[in-house]
């Protein structure tokens, strides 16, 4: 009989950290502050996927020093690219 992996938290890495700053769902830059904010927001069997997924995010499109917003798909809903259009 298989073990049921049931998540007790999210792990908040510096992508994590940074992705979820930027996308406005965490205002806090403590970890485990982030994470609180984190499972509040995030159904609790998405916190293993969502966690693989922002992580990829931030290698991948939301760098820390140049994001590549133009080929984002959280463009349209990401309060960071507003404030850039503003400017």
């Amino acid at each position: 009989m298989p073990l049921e992996r049931i998540p007790t938290g999210m792990v908040v890495d510096t992508h994590i950290k940074r992705v979820t700053f930027r996308l406005g769902l965490t205002r806090e830059t403590n970890p485990v502050k982030v994470e609180r904010d984190l499972v509040k927001v995030i159904p609790q069997k998405e916190w293993v996927f969502a966690g693989h997924a922002i992580v990829w995010h931030g290698r991948r499109i939301c760098h820390a020093r140049k994001p590549d917003c133009d080929h984002c798909v959280l463009e349209d809903i990401c309060p960071k690219h507003d404030a850039k259009e503003k400017k």
